[in-house]
């Protein structure tokens, strides 16, 4: 990668509003990366188990909580179970599409350019393939939105914000688009995992930024394709349907009914959420601390990440809950005086079921003890990233699947992957849809201790890995594909690859992009005209952004149990 990529990569990272971050969350260190996506990856040193199996020499393990954030992983080499069947994968790769790129004209903000940074910012994606996305703009003071982009190439903008980054204190921008809640959108949170918007097979989008001049600061909105009118889904200082007010809202996910299931917390509380749903309108409880869990007990923790920011606010973002189609809603839970500590709750109609908690035996042997929000397909199966002990004495992680009495494993540390090993996975979080309909697995995977050896891997029911990209491979616009976001999405046969680029055409420093599954027997498609990047607006250099100061991490408080 040349330097100067190096720079304006590392630019993006710095440049949005600072914030603190609390974690209720049972991990031995979170560290703040000091560098961009490429480098300093905080890891441990493996040695060797007591079955004797021994990792790569020198090989260094390490789990992407969010962002640049990672967390040491305490992972020792285990035996592998061998992710490979006997015969061939059920399906092949059968292509990458570019749908929005660096410098491509930003629609709605007067000739502005995308600034995307799409090796740190999430797209969800719908069945027809279109993708949603917050990006920063450049050459405007709209310089900021929501935007969605199909497999046509056209870009859309969902909604135009002006001024700083949501959470930088900025009440005077009035050049954003008029909130239906009044006044003006203002900052959004780009460059930031937990702000991604959602989007549904009918172009509906869910995001999430602050107002200026309206009656709250900070809303959840819902964008609704049908009617091109977006209507809040909840605001700071709204009713709580448990009491009191929201004193914050957070993001959430969004079904193909236009559903929502989103995380709030009342007035005074900076860490813990309760988690809610939107119907038409009408907010209910899905679950509150103090709520009867399934089997005994008592919810004690919920939504337990929140980030604190410039302007004094917080905001909860985590683990965000999921729902499919059938109303199912998927959500981590912390237990007080039950039949366990904490687990997945998958709620079907009004009954709560324990679908994995601690200790469960795992599919291949020895027993979990912690795992992350879960995504939740239509056949009620989930995906989600778990630690769990092998033996007694041993820790591992990775990603499993499946529902009760059908679970299996999609990859864990140390597991080959495309010619190497698996050295770095990353936290399984909402509204990123990991799961698609047939119970295919997205996920992302560094193959090296330095985190330079980025794959995005499709892991499928027969348990074959399809390598969907590799850091120095060739893009559907030049240049080869550099750091890869971390947190794919995948719906039906179209999954998202956000991903650096350097060498591109036209300047292009990231893309959002798309991959196609074949499944077997499935027809290849015909690849879309218009995946090249249109030239930059003006041929004027962009100036290389101003840096922010980098957030610091606020000491958690010991984990509730």
């Amino acid at each position: 990668m040349n330097k100067s990529l190096l720079t304006t990569i590392v630019t993006h990272l710095l440049r949005d509003a600072s914030f603190i971050l609390v974690l209720f969350i049972t991990i031995p260190t979170i560290q703040r990366a000091q560098a961009q996506p490429q480098n300093s990856k905080s890891s441990i040193s493996s040695g060797t188990s007591p079955n004797g199996v021994r990792s790569s020499i020198g090989a260094k393990t390490f789990v992407r909580v969010y962002d640049t954030v990672e967390r040491t992983q305490l992972a020792s080499p285990q035996q592998n179970n061998s992710l490979t069947s006997p015969g061939a994968p059920s399906g092949t790769i059968c292509g990458v599409e570019s749908r929005a790129a660096h410098g491509q004209v930003a629609p709605n903000t007067n000739g502005g350019t995308l600034d995307p940074a799409a090796f740190a910012n999430p797209t969800t994606v719908n069945a027809s393939g279109r993708v949603a996305f917050n990006s920063q703009v450049d050459g405007s003071d709209r310089n900021q939105g929501v935007f969605v982009a199909d497999s046509d190439g056209t870009i859309s903008a969902i909604a135009i914000g002006c001024g700083l980054p949501g959470g930088s204190g900025d009440t005077t921008s009035m050049c954003g688009d008029a909130s239906p809640i009044g006044g003006h959108f203002g900052g959004f949170f780009p460059g930031n995992t937990v702000f991604t918007p959602d989007i549904n097979n009918a172009g509906d989008v869910l995001f999430f930024c602050d107002v200026n001049g309206g009656d709250s600061r900070r809303a959840l909105f819902l964008y609704q394709a049908g009617s091109g009118q977006i209507v809040k889904v909840a605001a700071v200082g709204d009713p709580s349907p448990i009491g009191g007010t929201f004193g914050a809202v957070g993001p959430g996910s969004l079904n193909n009914n236009g559903k929502v299931v989103f995380l709030a917390s009342p007035v005074g509380e900076t860490a813990n959420s309760n988690l809610f749903m939107w119907d038409n309108g009408v907010v209910t409880k899905v679950a509150a601390i103090g709520d009867p869990a399934p089997g005994g007990g008592t919810f004690s923790a919920l939504g337990t990440e929140s980030f604190g920011f410039q302007d004094g606010t917080f905001i909860p973002v985590g683990p965000v809950p999921d729902i499919n189609d059938s109303d199912q809603i998927a959500f981590r839970a912390i237990v007080s005086g039950g039949i366990t500590q904490r687990g997945i709750v998958v709620r079907t109609g009004q009954v709560d079921e324990w679908y994995v908690k601690v200790p469960d035996p795992t599919p291949i042997g020895g027993t979990y003890f912690d795992m992350q929000a879960a995504s939740i397909n239509n056949a009620g199966q989930i995906a989600f990233f778990a630690d769990y002990h092998p033996t007694p004495q041993t820790t591992n992680s990775g990603w499993f699947a499946g529902a009760p009495g059908d679970w299996r494993k999609v990859v864990v540390f140390f597991d080959p992957i495309d010619g190497g090993q698996c050295l770095g996975l990353a936290f399984s979080r909402n509204p990123m849809q990991t799961i698609d309909a047939a119970g295919n697995v997205v996920f992302w995977a560094n193959l090296d201790s330095n985190g330079t050896a980025d794959r995005l891997v499709l892991g499928l029911t027969d348990g074959n890995l399809l390598i969907a990209a590799r850091r120095g491979d060739p893009t559907p616009i030049g240049g080869t594909f550099g750091s890869i976001d971390a947190w794919p999405a995948v719906n039906g046969n179209i999954g998202t690859l956000n991903v650096a680029t350097p060498g591109a055409q036209n300047g292009a420093l990231s893309a959002h992009m798309a991959f196609n599954h074949c499944p077997s027997g499935t027809p290849t498609p015909t690849p879309t005209p218009s995946s090249t990047p249109t030239p930059t607006a003006s041929p004027t250099p962009r100036a290389t952004p101003t840096p922010r100061p980098r957030p610091t991490p606020r000491p958690r408080p010991t984990p509730p149990v």
